[in-house]
């Protein structure tokens, strides 16, 4: 999958703002050490910063374009390119585990957050959040058109895509294996000039493995045909703006020693 960070900090504001709110509600004793897993373009990696001013943090992304965006963003933080599925023991220990909107891209999710516990110190936090996108019109709006125009094209050969739980399936997979969690929903009302910049949007996120089987003038088809379908579902308010509901869920979990 191809990550394009201009296209994705296009809407820095929107997708800032939840790493900020999960940041803010962290509690911890001492914070020397931080890992921002799937740390992207380092948006989130700058509201850990301002949350911990004097905390060693890694960031580590397995896109090389998004981790340049994330290098001229700050230079405090040491970044590290590697498949963030794959174990990262050999990064030592940590007191803050974070991730911001990146569990929901890989298929061992439970594993995932069963391995986080080799990573964290006595008495330390793993904190994420994970965008609730199945919940939301675009996510139909995405699989019903993909349906529609493949029917006629056999293009989409991707193996994976955005992978969502409910908050109870992912509330057992936290108290699995740790004993403090931590569970909440924020619905974010982002209000957009259009209903097309809802497409724009997730064009950067939830669209990239689609568009990365069409050419550039499939793309443009495949993008046209979602612009229409969405412009049927969300409508514009009285002075034009659209409001783009963006469900997304947060979890802090501890094991006390």
């Amino acid at each position: 999958m191809m990550w394009d960070a201009i296209s994705y900090h296009r809407f820095g504001k929107e997708r800032i703002q939840p790493s900020i709110d999960l940041a803010n509600r962290i509690e911890i004793k001492e914070c020397k050490r931080i890992l921002d897993v799937g740390c992207g373009s380092g948006m989130s990696t700058i509201s850990i910063r301002n949350r911990f001013p004097d905390a060693e943090i890694v960031g580590v992304d397995l896109s090389e374009n998004m981790l340049e965006k994330a290098k001229e963003c700050m230079n405090d933080v040491t970044w590290i390119q590697r498949d963030c599925s794959k174990p990262l023991t050999d990064l030592g220990t940590f007191d803050l585990v974070f991730s911001n909107a990146f569990l929901q891209w890989l298929d061992n999710q439970e594993e995932f957050i069963q391995n986080t516990r080799a990573l964290l110190n006595p008495d330390s936090v793993l904190a994420m959040q994970i965008p609730d996108f199945d919940e939301m019109p675009i996510s139909d709006i995405i699989k019903e058109t993909a349906q529609s125009y493949d029917r006629k094209n056999k293009l989409f050969c991707f193996e994976r895509t955005c992978n969502n739980f409910s908050a109870r399936t992912y509330y057992d997979m936290f108290t699995s294996c740790y004993s403090d969690v931590e569970v909440w929903q924020t619905n974010y009302y982002h209000q957009m000039d259009s209903s097309d910049a809802i497409v724009d949007f997730v064009q950067s996120t939830a669209l990239i493995p689609y568009l990365s089987c069409l050419t550039e003038e499939q793309a443009a088809e495949f993008i046209a045909m979602l612009k229409y379908e969405t412009a049927k579902q969300y409508q514009p308010c009285g002075d034009g703006t659209v409001l783009f509901p963006f469900y997304r869920l947060f979890f802090i979990a501890r094991n006390h020693s």
